[in-house]
């Protein structure tokens, strides 16, 4: 998964530090980052790429001795307008079809902190603009001491399971064609547990039971922190599909599953758990 990249280490605790030329710099700009062409591929920018003097930046976190830096949104708009034709506003899914997996890693978690500040500029209790905390990851509002921290918001996804089908569905806003899982955000008051019964209820008509623990993955796509579970069927198999959230929902047989690459997401962890026969007993 994204966040696997062992024996390499993310230091993501907070402190300041001044970059060296040789450090990363995510240049955010609306909701898009800055990176550097690369034949078919990206690349993400250093400090030293920049033909500037001291750019205003601040330290994100490293992975080993690699350092991340975000260009402070008062320089953004400048360094996009300079940039030469090597470089192209991306979207952050980008960072996630990087072949390097520490630059996927390091590029997608300083797009979900990039993300988190550009939405936290001005204070939302009494509109004053929002500075940096010295001591910790959070801004701050200098007038009302309103403290913001970054969001990382709950969300569950579950293999359901019924014999040897698995259900799969495919959400109307995902632009990747293939079949995934059942999920969604955890609402005000439920449990991890409550939201998976409520998910596959709300978007397959469907009932489920024996719901276990998987794993967790962070997905900064969505500023989200992932609770994979697994479940089994609990009485009528018809599917009732939610047309507003999926376009497909089915019960696929296991053998009729392709091959899913598990190097990203949870999601396709828990399809190839599922396909190759595996079992958390």
């Amino acid at each position: 998964m994204i966040h696997e990249i062992a024996p390499h280490k993310l230091h993501n605790e907070f402190r300041v530090q001044s970059p060296k030329p040789s450090d990363f710099l995510v240049v955010f700009f609306g909701d898009k980052s800055l990176l550097k062409k690369n034949g078919v591929s990206f690349e993400i920018p250093k400090i030293e790429d920049f033909n500037q003097g001291n750019i205003p930046c601040h330290y994100l976190f490293s992975i080993d001795d690699a350092a991340y830096f975000l260009a402070d949104l008062s320089i953004s708009k400048e360094l996009v307008e300079s940039a030469s034709d090597d470089y192209v506003l991306c979207p952050a899914r980008t960072y996630r079809y990087m072949g390097d997996p520490l630059l996927r890693m390091g590029g997608a978690t300083a797009a979900h902190i990039a993300h988190w500040e550009s939405l936290n500029r001005f204070c939302g209790r009494c509109g004053s603009e929002m500075t940096r905390s010295e001591k910790e990851r959070a801004v701050v509002c200098p007038k009302c001491r309103n403290t913001v921290y970054p969001r990382i918001s709950p969300v569950v996804i579950v293999a359901v399971r019924n014999g040897d089908k698995l259900l799969m569905a495919h959400n109307i806003d995902n632009p990747n064609p293939r079949l995934f899982l059942i999920s969604g955000f955890v609402e005000v008051g439920e449990s991890l547990e409550q939201a998976v019964h409520r998910e596959v209820l709300e978007e397959a008509g469907l009932r489920v039971k024996n719901i276990r623990y998987f794993g967790s993955q962070p997905w900064p796509f969505s500023d989200s922190l992932i609770a994979g579970f697994t479940a089994e069927l609990d009485g009528d198999d018809t599917i009732h599909m939610q047309k507003e959230e999926l376009s497909e929902a089915m019960w696929v047989k296991r053998e009729d599953i392709p091959e899913y690459e598990t190097d990203v997401s949870i999601s396709c962890c828990l399809i190839e758990n599922f396909r190759r026969g595996f079992t958390l007993e």
